[in-house]
């Protein structure tokens, strides 16, 4: 009895001190069907590392507000509580804070800045919101110049200015997102100067609103609320120097735009709905954008603290993230960058950066995307395959595939992958290539059997007429 005790113990100290197994993603993977049904589908990325200012050995990051990956690889967090710039390298090791700065012969600090932006230059420009400027810093952190408000006679007596989010584009033009603006993003010349709004967003209203409004006195419609244009909240540029916005109101029907240089949104949607996050849960709103490359971009959702990834076509490839207390998870995302396979994530609240790695799935959906934006839909399909056994409901692998296959000729094996994927468009054209093939090829045996039908019916039916004939001759005989 003391020995089958003591071998019990034993076997609970043993299991007691063995490794724990891995754990699982603290978030599940999905995607959305053409159906628009939510299935589920493997981790595209798993956090990997979180990282505080107080392990960075610089004191907790106090409600950080901004962060931007340079192509150098270094990650500037904008701490706005502590209203101080970090500088980290590839490695997480801080190489340099920025708290202050040589204004003219004026010590100044910034006051509750909201956006960064660091030009290919290393020159960094600030919204710093709550001073009504933006600063630009040379890569070393000196002074050079500060924006203030825009003057023109266009904008109004009361016109408040509160830049919240700022980017450069190879120009060196300046646009800013700015607080309580519905004119659009403001834009200003490569030496400050104000040049106009660009992209105002269309107004929202509800149609009973606008029915009331319609049948009121004034002093009625003055208490009614305002229809106005939804404002921008957060912008990136693509590589081509095009504007991606979000915009956070969930009401709205196009939540992201691509601003071409006229202000024109020319984002590509495949489908019948664009970008706009969770389709079967609670709304998404879009609080921060970053675009990566070959066209893809990323959402962070607020909503739910998910990350969704799409194509140039808005295709939606993969879904990071969520809400909650574990490693890969959030309490308030307020903005997210990429840099090569990894995507970084800030949490406002928790002042704490994770960083997400690509796993094999991920890394093939990537690079399989990326043929295919770039026309090598033969390389991309070999690629597609393997997605699809990682995940045989990908819809836009069996696109990939299909639109090879059409390339190369294989209009029926075409058809079979795009039914599969959904695509109505590019099956009716297989469907229309494949029935002109089919009856190029086949069009003289159809035609001899007719001729040789329509030959022999003439032959059967002389056949008969004689026969007929000569039974009317016997019968007067």
């Amino acid at each position: 009895m003391k020995r089958s005790i003591l071998i019990l113990a034993a076997a609970m100290i043993i299991f007691g001190l063995s490794p724990k197994p891995a754990q699982a993603s603290p978030y599940e993977g999905y995607t959305y069907s053409y159906w628009e049904e939510d299935v589920k589908s493997p981790i595209a990325y798993l956090p990997s590392r979180m990282i505080t200012g107080q392990e960075l050995g610089i004191g907790p990051f106090t409600t950080p507000s901004d962060m931007f990956a340079a192509p150098d690889g270094k990650l500037y967090v904008l701490d706005s509580g502590n209203g101080r710039i970090v500088v980290l390298n590839r490695e997480w090791k801080v190489i340099d804070q920025i708290q202050g700065f040589d204004n003219n012969g004026k010590q100044n600090s910034f006051n509750k800045p909201e956006g960064i932006f660091v030009t290919a230059a290393g020159h960094v420009f600030v919204a710093d919101t709550e001073n009504r400027r933006v600063v630009v810093l040379d890569e070393n952190g000196k002074f050079i110049r500060e924006i203030g408000a825009p003057k023109s006679e266009v904008l109004s007596d009361n016109f408040e200015y509160f830049p919240r989010k700022v980017i450069v584009d190879k120009a060196g033009r300046i646009y800013v997102v700015a607080r309580g603006v519905f004119d659009g993003i403001i834009e200003f010349d490569n030496e400050g100067g104000f040049t106009g709004f660009i992209g105002t967003n269309k107004v929202q209203f509800d149609p009973v609103d606008l029915f009331w409004k319609t049948v009121s006195t004034k002093e009625q419609r003055e208490k009614m609320i305002r229809f106005v244009p939804i404002e921008f909240n957060n912008t990136d540029l693509d590589a081509d120097g095009f504007i991606y916005t979000t915009t956070a109101d969930k009401q709205t029907a196009v939540p992201v735009k691509r601003l071409n240089p006229s202000g024109i949104d020319v984002l590509r949607i495949n489908g019948e709905l664009g970008p706009i996050g969770d389709l079967s849960r609670e709304r998404s709103a879009f609080i921060d954008i970053d675009v990566s490359s070959n066209g893809v971009y990323r959402t962070l959702d607020s909503t739910r603290g998910r990350v969704f990834t799409y194509n140039e076509d808005g295709n939606l490839l993969y879904v990071v993230g969520q809400l909650g207390n574990q490693l890969g998870t959030f309490k308030t995302p307020i903005a997210i960058e990429s840099f090569d396979n990894r995507i970084f994530v800030l949490d406002q609240d928790l002042g704490m950066i994770t960083e997400f790695t690509v796993t094999k799935f991920g890394s093939l959906v990537n690079e399989a995307n990326g043929l295919y934006s770039i026309g090598k839909h033969d390389d991309a399909a070999k690629l597609w395959e393997q997605v699809l056994k990682l995940d045989a409901n990908f819809e836009m692998a069996y696109v990939g595939i299909g639109k090879s296959m059409l390339r190369q000729g294989e209009y029926k094996e075409a058809m079979k992958y795009l039914k599969l994927g959904n695509d109505r468009e590019y099956y009716s054209k297989a469907l229309t290539k494949y029935r002109r093939e089919y009856m190029r090829e086949y069009f003289g045996i159809y035609m001899t059997m007719v001729i040789a039908l329509i030959g022999a019916a003439i032959a059967v039916r002389r056949v008969l007429k004689v026969r007929k004939g000569g039974m009317k001759q016997n019968a007067v005989s």
